[in-house]
């Protein structure tokens, strides 16, 4: 199994992520708030109860049209950890890089002060 490979499946994370909010979901539910045609939903769902990250409940299996529901498994807490930890890792990436990119040039031309600053995006102005 390569955990990363399924987490990262844009469906997925998104059963994924829904079910971290609530403690379980009936699958109309889990389908109007993702908005995810009934074939798509149904991949992502049983690859996820598949690896573990995710239980699958029927309400009263006797009946056929008996509700079932999802709730995320100990082991699927701990993964959707992970994309909150990547959310963290590239913020910090994006500030660092922009803490890079920020140049600044104070100088003057003439009679005019050059005050450049963030280069990358040129944003320059000049002051008299």
């Amino acid at each position: 199994m390569d955990l990363l490979k399924i987490i990262s499946k844009k469906n997925n994370r998104l059963v994924l992520k829904l079910l971290s909010q609530y403690n379980k979901l009936y699958y109309s539910a889990i389908k109007k708030e993702l908005g995810i045609y009934d074939k798509l939903l149904n991949n992502a769902l049983d690859e996820l109860v598949n690896v573990g990250l995710v239980k699958k409940e029927i309400e009263n299996p006797k009946v056929r049209t008996s509700k079932v529901y999802y709730s995320l498994t100990g082991f699927g807490k701990k993964a959707v950890k992970l994309y909150d930890y990547a959310e963290q890792l590239e913020k910090e990436l994006e500030e660092e890089l922009e803490e890079k990119s920020l140049i600044s040039i104070n100088g003057s031309v003439g009679d005019n002060n050059i005050i450049a600053n963030n280069i990358q995006n040129s944003k320059i102005s000049f002051k008299k």
